[in-house]
């Protein structure tokens, strides 16, 4: 009977990974077309049937980025200093509530904590007045902390942090306790370290949604010096050509690519947490 079934599991194991490789070819595809657009002529970008293979590639594009009045890098150093920032406010955030769901007993936890996720279903357009509202009235409007405040008590972050700290036995915390541990050092000291691998994953989740946010950054921030990489890369790629407003589709896809090579490198540097965040964000009580 097992040589029977040795040829069909052999068989479903190469359809598999064949369709697994389709999709990862599949999802590459915007890539290469980003790389590819960039590299072609303006009117190139607009003929009819596409080319695929840029018949003239060129880096025009690219110094047509560098040598324009935008600041282009001032905006590159902008996303990165909101990320950042983003990240540092979130982190702490997000540990202490996960740690208080996964940890700590007292009365309506669990309502709360449904109360959180059904905040992931409303749609970002609900809160955008306000909270910009609140920004206002803080005098945070065109300033760095005003756009990363909004995202800092993410509710997948807080669900995904609890999840694994759940995984974390009570008896280390009952040991912590009995020794005479403070609550604050239960946390810092034993709590965060175990848990680092999470907080490591959320943090890179964090930092790619902030980067990747343009709707409350193009509300918030209105001095051209303070804008993102997004809010410029809509703003640079349009040109005025006989009158009327264009997009140079090659120059948007050259500043596209520089602004996708920090997330790049990270994707790549930290890859095995991606797919850890995926397990801890699937896992159930």
């Amino acid at each position: 009977m097992k040589k029977i079934f040795m040829p069909w599991r052999k068989a479903a194991k190469i359809f598999l990974i064949f369709t697994v490789f389709m999709f990862a070819a599949i999802s590459l595809v915007p890539i290469y077309w980003m790389f590819t657009t960039s590299l072609k002529e303006t009117g190139a970008t607009m003929r009819m049937p596409p080319e695929f293979f840029p018949s003239n590639a060129t880096l025009a594009s690219y110094r047509k980025l560098i040598a324009s009045n935008y600041p282009v890098l001032r905006w590159l150093a902008n996303s990165l200093a909101i990320s950042f920032l983003t990240v540092a406010i979130s982190l702490p955030i997000s540990a202490m509530m996960g740690y208080s769901f996964a940890k700590k007993r007292y009365p309506l936890r669990n309502i709360l904590f449904l109360i959180i996720l059904a905040t992931m279903m409303l749609p970002k357009q609900v809160s955008l007045i306000p909270l910009f509202i609140s920004i206002r009235n803080m005098g945070l409007v065109n300033n760095y902390l005003g756009a990363a405040l909004p995202l800092a008590a993410w509710p997948f972050g807080v669900f995904m942090l609890r999840q694994f700290m759940r995984t974390i036995p009570d008896s280390i915390i009952d040991a912590a306790s009995i020794d005479g541990a403070s609550e604050l050092y239960i946390f810092i000291m034993i709590i965060l370290p175990l848990s680092a691998p999470a907080l490591a994953c959320f943090a890179i989740f964090m930092f790619m949604a902030a980067w990747s946010d343009f709707m409350w950054q193009l509300i918030v921030l209105r001095n051209m010096n303070m804008w993102t990489t997004n809010i410029g890369i809509s703003v640079i790629s349009k040109v005025q050509v006989g009158g009327a407003t264009v997009v140079d589709y090659s120059l948007s896809m050259a500043a596209s690519c520089l602004a996708a090579i920090p997330i790049i490198i990270l994707f790549f540097s930290f890859q095995k947490y991606f797919v850890k965040g995926i397990v801890m964000g699937a896992l159930k009580d």
